[in-house]
């Protein structure tokens, strides 16, 4: 989630810090959190969230791609990016095996350790109860793809990259619909899903760079959002509810990319707003710099609901009515506590550090980077 370089690309920010970028980072993240707090329940919150949240990641991870500097390098760019997604993900994976292996005996857990190891090897599910840790190899191996086909592609004509977006997203389909109704081994499917949107995310930068996505006029500001806000609750209506962590798609790939671009870019817009207002920038930026840790950690702060209502005399499993309606309480347990925990004692702690984000230390975020 870090993928923070400067542009080369025409822009009048070339160099400059673009806090935009963080802002809608902080506000994907606040998304997610938001929609994990409410699934189970597929509702019209879900529904039109679920299109675009996870795909902001994808393409900002192009937005922010140097291809100059990596399209000679990939081997660097390949550990540089395993270090920060794949030590946490094989880290925080082991020690969920081994909590349900210490716990298997007493607590009765919705999986045995040895179905967990299973999963774990399979790179896919369980079936409707995936962790949220997909995330992270399939962004890792999203961008190395496309890195990888950038190296190749980069002297043809800019509009063969389009093409490739129309290939990528066919062989998705070739793929997913090869294995239905089984999960498709390490979400190969969505692999190439958020490949498609890294490419499109990259196609942004080399047009307009990093430039915030405002128009000067308020009105047509307004406007847009307005357009952008209709497009992706039609595509989301259309397609339906969408989970990439299930190989769960919604109707067509096609209304999930055009619902996808149309949400991020609106998200975009909304970003580059908010950073004109030092109220709303302030804590989108802090929450946007440490997006990772945050997603990582926000599923833990849930569990604080269900042991409160024990403690009570409240069996939620038992009241699921009860239950659905405390996601208020789990969405700001998501976003305050989880932010707390990062900044207040992960990143501070060395070998905590190292778990959710592949390094021992931090130095201070900046939205670009050389």
């Amino acid at each position: 989630m870090e993928q923070h370089e400067k542009s080369k690309a025409p822009s009048s920010v070339v160099g400059e810090r673009a806090e935009w970028v963080e802002i809608a980072k902080g506000i994907a993240v606040t998304f997610v959190i938001l929609v994990h707090s409410m699934i189970p329940a597929i509702n019209s919150v879900t529904m039109h969230l679920s299109s675009f949240t996870i795909p902001i990641f994808f393409m900002l991870t192009g937005l922010t791609y140097n291809n100059e500097k990596h399209r000679s390098h990939l081997g660097n760019l390949a550990k540089a990016r395993a270090r920060q997604l794949l030590i946490p993900y094989f880290s925080l994976y082991t020690i969920m095996i081994l909590l349900f292996l210490s716990l298997s005996s007493s607590v009765d857990t919705y999986l045995t350790p040895d179905q967990l190891v299973f999963w774990f090897l399979y790179g896919n599910g369980p079936p409707n109860s995936a962790t949220h840790l997909w995330f992270l190899p399939v962004l890792y191996f999203a961008l190395i793809l496309f890195a990888a086909i950038d190296r190749i592609t980069y002297r043809l004509p800019r509009s063969l990259k389009w093409i490739v977006l129309i290939l990528l997203i066919l062989a998705a389909n070739a793929v997913w619909s090869l294995f239905q109704p089984v999960l498709v081994p390490w979400r190969a499917s969505s692999i190439l899903i958020a490949t498609a949107f890294v490419l499109i995310g990259n196609e942004l930068r080399k047009s307009r760079g990093l430039r915030p996505w405002t128009n000067e006029s308020r009105v047509k500001n307004i406007v847009s959002i307005v357009l952008l806000t209709v497009l992706i609750l039609t595509f989301s209506q259309l397609n339906g509810f969408t989970d990439m962590a299930v190989d769960r798609y919604g109707l067509s790939l096609w209304l999930y990319l055009a619902a996808g671009t149309s949400g991020c870019i609106l998200v975009f817009q909304v970003s580059s707003m908010f950073d004109k207002s030092a109220a709303s920038r302030r804590p989108l930026i802090a929450l946007g710099a440490v997006s990772q840790e945050v997603y990582e950690v926000h599923p833990l702060t849930f569990y604080l609901v269900p042991f409160a209502a024990a403690v009570l005399g409240i069996s939620l499993s038992d009241n699921p009515d009860i239950s659905n309606l405390l996601w208020t309480v789990r969405f700001t347990l998501g976003v305050t506590l989880s932010y707390v925990l990062v900044s207040r004692l992960i990143r501070k702690n060395r070998f905590l550090s190292l778990i959710f984000s592949g390094r021992a230390s931090h130095v201070r975020s900046t939205t670009a980077q050389s």
